[in-house]
C-alpha cells in the first residue's frame, strides 16, 4: 500500500493531538512534551486546519473532544504503538548484532589493538563494542557478552576458558641485585615497589 504522504497531516501535530486528547489539558500536554502552551496551541490549530475540522472545544476552562477526535483518536494511538512495537523491534534485533567485550586496557592495547582489524575482516556482520576498563564487567545486571581478565579462571558463576599462559619476568637494576638483600626468591618482589 503506497501512502499518499500529501493527505497526512505533519506527524508532530498528531504526537500533540494524542497528548491533549489523552490529558484533556493543552496544559499538561504541553508539560509532557516539554513545549509551552501556545506551541501546543499551534499544532493543534495546524492539524485542524489541514484537516479541515474542530478537534475540541472549550466550555469553562474544560477542554472537550469533538466528535471527529473521539473518531480520531484511536487510529493515532494504533499508528504510535506499531511505530514503538516496530522500533523496539529493531533495538532488540541491533542488540543482538552487537557483541560486549569488555577487557583491561593492558589487553586491549598489548594484544587486541594488533588483531582488531583482522577480525573486522572475518566478521563484518558484527557489531564489536569494546568496553576497557581495570574492574571486572557487572555480567549480570550489564550488558557485557564476555570479559577478558588476568587470573586464575576462578570467577563465581561465570564460565571461563584459557586463552594463553603469560609468563612475566621481572627486571631491576644492577645496584638492586647487589643490595643487602638481593632478590632470591619471587615471593621478595612484594618487598618492592612495582613499575608496570
Amino acid at each position: 500500500m503506497m501512502i499518499d504522504s500529501g493527505s497526512l497531516p505533519p506527524l508532530n501535530t498528531l504526537r500533540v493531538f494524542e497528548a491533549v486528547a489523552r490529558h484533556l489539558s493543552f496544559t499538561q500536554a504541553a508539560k509532557e512534551l516539554h513545549v509551552t502552551q501556545a506551541a501546543v496551541s499551534h499544532q493543534i490549530k495546524s492539524l485542524e486546519d489541514h484537516l479541515g475540522i474542530k478537534l475540541f472545544s472549550r466550555i469553562k476552562r474544560r477542554v472537550l473532544m469533538t466528535e471527529e477526535a473521539q473518531m480520531l483518536l484511536p487510529a493515532v494511538i494504533s499508528a504510535f504503538s506499531s511505530i514503538q512495537e516496530a522500533l523496539e523491534v529493531i533495538r532488540e534485533h541491533d542488540a543482538e548484532q552487537t557483541l560486549t567485550v569488555s577487557l583491561t586496557p593492558q589487553f586491549a592495547s598489548n594484544w587486541l589493538s594488533f588483531r582488531i582489524g583482522s577480525f573486522y575482516k572475518r566478521h563484518p556482520d558484527i557489531n564489536l563494542h569494546l568496553q576497557i576498563s581495570s574492574q571486572e564487567p557487572d555480567f549480570v545486571y550489564g550488558k557485557t557478552d564476555l570479559g577478558v581478565y588476568w587470573g586464575s579462571g576462578n570467577w563465581e558463576g561465570l564460565q571461563s576458558e584459557r586463552l594463553m599462559t603469560l609468563e612475566y619476568t621481572p627486571f631491576c637494576s644492577p645496584e638492586l641485585l647487589a643490595h643487602e638483600q638481593p632478590l632470591k626468591q619471587p615471593l621478595q618482589l612484594a618487598n618492592y615497589r612495582l613499575l608496570h
